[in-house]
């Protein structure tokens, strides 16, 4: 059974449900570090500074999570 990251359900897991989250926090957090690396190549009038902060603010959350 493949896991619904979107549903209501998703945020409030079991405990056995650890590994999927795990799995999909490693996947966020990929995506977030491309997300910011392209952010930040193509910025250079500082407008996507917004989201670039959105984007480490998220990695913050994400790698504490993994702990």
């Amino acid at each position: 059974m493949t896991p619904d990251y979107h549903s209501d359900d998703f945020a409030t897991a079991r405990l056995e449900d650890t590994v999927s989250l795990r799995s999909a926090a490693r996947e966020a957090r990929a995506t977030l570090y491309a997300v910011l690396s392209r952010l930040e190549l193509n910025d250079l009038d500082g407008e996507e500074q917004p989201y670039i902060d959105d984007c480490l603010g998220a990695l913050a959350i994400l790698e504490e999570a993994l702990r």
